[in-house]
């Protein structure tokens, strides 16, 4: 039953995945084919499509708004509206590829159905009736004007894309100069007098906006006071709730992880860097859900304002992150359990920069607040830049803090560590010892020089950066662990996959492709972040990362990464369902029949490299290289094979020749060029043979194919053992044949049908020489055999010897 089910999946693996392509297109076929009236008719064409067209209409009145955006907004600077336009424009796209994607395998099965009817009305004879007739033209008729429908609308939601995608680009244009005026446009500096007399001009109008925000959290707390002793009870059991989470249920929770860890996970690093994910997700849940029960527990009523809630749902956005990097780091550094920290570092090192990340996450939740009220809050822009310069000021002392810290624990001790240990100096440390501070200056001096948005956009894209490193160096860090134990081949779940035939040191080779892979994946993650636009909106850097990984281009040919890690998936998977089936052909089935060795071998062979074809097939056809490619590729590729590949291709052709037609099998023993061997394996380029010295001679197919072989046990699949003994008398004669045979006899790998025979083969003017000729197992070592029945035939010449002359001794 196991083996049904693998070769169930090996075609499924196989095939499955172009058929797919294809599915309603042999729906259609399928359906016409078995259709023995034309009442019969696929339920799938007969419906047209209703749908789609109000979807499309709606993405073109969206598509029209958008341009009546852009025409109002041509002089303007705001990257608010500009950003939201670029969002709608993307989602546009989308939904128009999606509608594409969905419609054009209808599209191929009406065509096929099409085709199928017009042979049926083609083929349709005499004896049919009218009414038949009409049925079917009427049926043909209805496909065309489904089909044309179909077509209309890709054509139509192409056409959108196309647009949609024109307005993207657009938008980013306007978006990168509003970006690039900002950076290098140059207000006040806050040292003079002019930017805080514009601060003082906007004083009493900025105030009072803030004070309103401020009046209605204010006067939401007052109407819940108020409210009786229910209200204020609910208020209280919100914030105590929130103390709960934060101080008792998120301790209780990474006390029983950390049970569990000891008691489920080996004591390798797993433990710390799981550790430290888990922490990092805990405190970013119970932060960012011990707010939002603080906000719905004193806004029981609804009474809340819609700018004071979307100033409050900012905040908990920001207090999410917050908690993230307050579990981050805190798993980094374990200042209190030292046995759990991921960060090599000493206890000095950790205890003087526990207060960092602390001070760290202060300052992201000041840049929600910083951002909020530059985007929403209608305050001056002198407010807006006074706000940003104090968040880039504060954010830079905090970084330039990092290398005077380390700086006072010793740094120098922690470049002896790593010499001690033969390490080379890590570019880490330079970053944080030269490029931080300086980085920080630079922030610095922009904003005092009156470029406070260049400074203030520096320190965004920095903190950014810090973050999104650290989460994807820790996500590399468990990954690699993880990958480490599964492929260890001392633990118990490498002892298991040992058990499918996978050698240990492949299980090694997989452990450093698999962590090689995840480290480079890491590196472009780490750079698409960098160059990301969207900085802590995370829904611009999802779609940036998606644009990224999913639309890359090489010339005409796209590719993604996505496709790229399923063509690997399904190389993989081929490698492990070839090798089950190649294990039930050798183990289970082949010796269940009467196939000999050298036959089981060739269809072996020959079916690894069918199933190897067939999984190139599948992971072109997912990367989407078309026929065209690939006869481009080939054509490319005929110059170099012309030249320089003509030798390999002709020995790979020989050798399927050899395995096809046979004429040399493994276990036959032949002689090449006056060199005689046994056949040990043929693959694709030579033909390995195994000489009587057990060396291993190496000949190419096409030698084999294209000149003389002689094949010693071809047609009989026995060993030949030849060889030819003088003797100078008669007498001697009868007697080294008589020995000769009872030799002969007692070997066990001689045959005895058909029976050795020994004749005289040459005379000449000293001896007689005669030819001892018998036939072996086709196991059998044949040079071993004759060496045996000659090294017996002199044993026995010697005691005949020895015992003449004693009794010629004994005589005299």
């Amino acid at each position: 039953m196991k083996i049904v089910q693998y070769l169930l999946f090996s075609l499924f693996l196989s095939f499955g995945i172009i058929s797919i392509q294809n599915t309603h297109a042999q729906e259609a076929a399928n359906s016409l084919i078995s259709s023995s009236t034309p009442s019969n008719t696929p339920v799938f064409l007969n419906i047209p499509d209703t749908t789609t067209q109000p979807i499309l209409n709606k993405l073109i009145k969206q598509l029209g708004n958008i341009n009546k955006s852009l025409q109002n907004l041509q002089h303007s600077e705001d990257f608010t509206q500009f950003k939201n336009l670029l969002n709608q424009a993307r989602s546009i796209s989308t939904s128009a590829d999606a509608i594409v994607t969905d419609l054009t395998p209808r599209l191929k099965g009406y065509n096929q159905a099409l085709k199928l009817l017009d042979n049926v009305i083609q083929n349709t004879g005499s004896d049919k009736n009218k009414d038949d007739i009409k049925n079917l033209n009427d049926r043909q008729k209805s496909f065309i004007q489904n089909r044309n429908d179909l077509s209309a609308k890709i054509q139509q939601a192409t056409i959108i894309s196309l647009e949609a995608n024109s307005q993207v680009t657009q938008i980013q244009q306007a978006l990168s100069k509003i970006q690039q005026v900002q950076l290098f446009t140059r207000i006040s500096s806050p040292l003079g007098y002019n930017f805080w007399h514009e601060i003082a001009i906007h004083y009493d109008d900025d105030s009072s906006r803030i004070n309103k925000l401020y009046s209605d959290f204010g006067s939401l707390f007052t109407k819940t006071w108020q409210d009786g002793w229910g209200g204020r009870l609910t208020m209280l059991a919100g914030f105590l709730g929130a103390i709960l989470l934060i101080f008792i249920l998120r301790p209780l929770i990474e006390k029983g992880l950390v049970q569990f860890t000891e008691k489920f996970i080996p004591p390798t690093r797993l433990r710390r860097s799981l550790m430290t994910l888990c922490s990092a997700i805990i405190a970013s849940l119970t932060a960012g859900l011990s707010a939002t029960l603080i906000l719905v527990t004193i806004n029981n009523h609804n009474t809340i304002s819609p700018q004071a809630y979307a100033f409050a749902q900012n905040i908990i956005h920001q207090l999410y992150f917050c908690g993230f990097i307050f579990g981050l780091y805190r798993g980094f550094l374990a200042v209190k359990n030292p046995q759990w920290r991921l960060l090599p570092i000493g206890d000095e090192v950790a205890h003087s920069i526990n207060i960092l990340p602390n001070i760290y996450m202060a300052i992201i939740l000041l840049l929600g607040i910083v951002r909020y009220i530059n985007n929403v809050s209608g305050v001056s822009i002198i407010a807006q830049q006074l706000c940003n310069g104090f968040f880039a000021c504060v954010a830079s002392i905090l970084f330039l803090s990092i290398p005077i810290k380390l700086r006072e624990v010793g740094q120098k001790r922690i470049k002896l560590h790593s010499a001690q240990n033969n390490q080379s100096p890590d570019i880490t440390l330079l970053v944080v010892a030269i490029g931080l501070p300086l980085f920080c200056i630079i922030s610095i001096v922009a904003i005092l020089t009156g470029y406070i948005h260049l400074g203030y956009s520096m320190c965004v894209w920095l903190n950014w950066v810090i973050l999104v490193f650290s989460t994807l160096s820790l996500l590399r860090i468990l990954l690699n662990d993880i990958t480490n134990l599964i492929f260890d081949p001392d633990r118990w779940l490498g002892k298991k996959i040992q058990l499918l035939g996978i050698k240990p040191q492949s299980m090694e080779q997989l452990s450093t492709i698999i962590t090689g892979v995840i480290t480079l994946t890491t590196v472009i993650l780490t750079i698409v972040s960098i160059i990301s636009p969207g900085n802590f909106d995370l829904v611009v850097f999802i779609q940036h990362l998606t644009t990224t990984l999913t639309n890359q281009k090489i010339g005409n040919f796209t590719f993604s990464f996505s496709t790229i890690a399923e063509a690997i998936l399904v190389f993989f998977i081929g490698i492990y369902c070839i090798r089950i089936v190649r294990n039930w052909l050798n183990k289970n089935f082949f010796p269940k029949t009467s196939l000999d060795n050298a036959t089981c071998n060739s269809i072996d062979t020959i079916f690894n490299y069918c199933c190897w074809v067939v999984v190139a097939i599948i992971d072109l056809s997912i990367l989407g290289v078309t026929t065209q490619n690939i006869t481009w590729i080939v054509s490319a590729l005929s110059v170099g094979i012309g030249f320089g590949l003509q030798a390999i291709v002709q020995n790979f052709v020989s050798g399927l020749i050899l395995l096809a037609e046979r004429p040399v099998r493994i276990g036959d023993t032949v002689i090449i060029n006056g060199v005689k061997g046994v056949v040990m394996s043929i693959k694709v380029r030579a033909t390995e043979i195994r000489l009587s010295d057990f060396s291993t001679l190496i000949v190419p197919n096409s030698q084999i194919i294209t000149s003389s072989v002689q094949n010693a046990t071809r047609g009989r699949h026995m060993g030949l053992v030849s060889f030819k003994l003088p003797v100078i008398t008669i007498q001697q004669l009868d007697q080294t044949r008589t020995l000769i045979m009872k030799i002969m006899e007692k070997q066990k790998d001689v045959l005895d049908d058909p029976k050795p025979y020994i004749w005289v083969d040459n005379i000449t003017e000293s001896s007689l020489v005669m030819t001892i000729v018998c036939y072996t197992n086709y196991l059998a070592n044949t040079d071993a055999v004759r060496n045996n029945i000659l090294s017996e035939y002199l044993n026995n010449i010697n005691q005949l010897s020895n015992n003449k002359s004693s009794s010629e001794k004994g005589g005299k």
